[in-house]
């Protein structure tokens, strides 16, 4: 027998019923997971322009209670970033480490490891020192006011043993030798970094070369030769001997401009006495040789450091004008003066040595690389 249709009444009564459950149970179903929800509008709240960090901090808050491992992980993270941008690492150590804990195949996880091991090893002083290192460091009007780094120079002195502390100074330092042209200050605080037991290698590295360079820089080459001594680790192999070179060339100086001041003298001398007529006249003869001379000289001593050493042949070409004008000093006192042969041979010694004392105090001024392959 086959089965009779259902009665109107009874099919609109089924709908209603469905309909009466859906608009009942739908809300709830939603309202039972707030978390993605509360995750994007703090997410929106952060990016916001300006940001609502109070909105996006509360929004995150609630996320973080979700149920869901990924929305909690996520808001945790955020969380984490806000409070680590107020300074307030405690918390933002805390909220990394339960982000990374909440669900460690997180895109974030990574990022929030890597800050929470950072911010472990900045710990010292329960983060007060580090509060105080970033909080110069993280804005650029204070770290360009010598008064807020001076304090900080002054309060890391203070600080408990560790990084931040190295740190510290490594700001200071950087503003010393750079903005605010004050080397001298920096020294100290470089010795500091240099001994200190929690520097890094590479930091301890970079202080001992500014150190160096700084000696340098100042003329204190002894003080620069001892620092290449004391931590030959810290700096390149050839520091040393780059130095002692340096330290040889100092005499050298010395005699190259005591000889051509004397140059110099005798042929101003033979140009004042009676007769310079005769001076002016050899001096002319000799001049287009000389030019010629030093041409040859410097254009060989060009051509064999661009082809052969690969580099530039300018401190070359920029040492003719100081050659020529000691053969032409040489000719005029040679021509004014004595011909007796021990002048003669003073002369010659002299001025031999003064086309070399031209050339020494030219290379040496412009590029000293050049004179190490002679020894200097």
């Amino acid at each position: 027998m086959a089965r009779s249709a259902p009665h109107p009444l009874r099919a609109l009564l089924a709908c209603l019923v469905c309909a009466a459950c859906v608009l009942v149970l739908a809300p709830r179903a939603a309202l039972a997971d707030p978390g993605p929800v509360e995750l994007a509008a703090g997410i929106a709240a952060r990016s916001a322009r300006p940001p609502d960090l109070a909105a996006a901090r509360a929004h995150f808050e609630s996320a973080a209670r979700d149920a869901d491992d990924r929305t909690a992980a996520e808001a945790l993270f955020f969380l984490a970033e806000l409070d680590d941008a107020a300074l307030e690492f405690a918390s933002a150590l805390a909220r990394y480490e339960a982000a990374a804990a909440r669900l460690p195949s997180s895109r974030h996880t990574p990022r929030a490891n890597s800050r929470a091991h950072e911010l472990r090893t900045h710990a010292e002083g329960g983060f007060a020192p580090l509060v105080r290192l970033d909080t110069v460091r993280r804005s650029p009007d204070l770290a360009n006011d010598p008064s807020a780094i001076d304090a900080l120079a002054h309060d890391a002195a203070s600080f408990p043993p560790g990084k931040v502390r190295v740190e510290a100074r490594m700001l200071v330092i950087e503003a010393y030798l750079g903005r605010l042209h004050r080397s001298a200050d920096a020294v100290p605080l470089l010795l500091l970094v240099i001994d200190d037991p929690h520097a890094e290698v590479l930091t301890a590295r970079a202080a001992a070369s500014e150190l160096v360079s700084t000696y340098t820089q100042t003329g204190n080459l002894e003080s620069a030769l001892g620092v290449a001594r004391a931590h030959p680790r810290l700096l390149p192999p050839t520091t040393e001997r780059d130095l002692r070179r340096t330290l040889r060339r100092r005499p050298l100086r010395v005699v190259a401009w005591g000889d051509l001041t004397a140059l110099a003298a005798f042929a101003l001398l033979a140009l004042a006495r009676p007769g310079r007529g005769a001076v002016l006249v050899a001096v002319r003869r000799v001049a287009p040789l000389a030019l010629a001379f030093s041409a040859v000289a410097c254009g060989v001593g060009g051509l064999l450091a661009s082809r052969y050493e690969q580099t530039s042949p300018y401190p070359f070409t920029a040492m003719l004008p100081a050659v020529f004008a000691a053969i032409l000093l040489a000719r005029a006192w040679s021509a004014g003066g004595s011909a007796r042969a021990w002048a003669r041979a003073l002369r010659a010694a002299v001025s031999f040595a003064g086309v070399f004392a031209a050339a020494f105090l030219m290379l040496d001024r412009m590029d000293p690389v050049y004179l190490q392959g002679f020894g200097l």
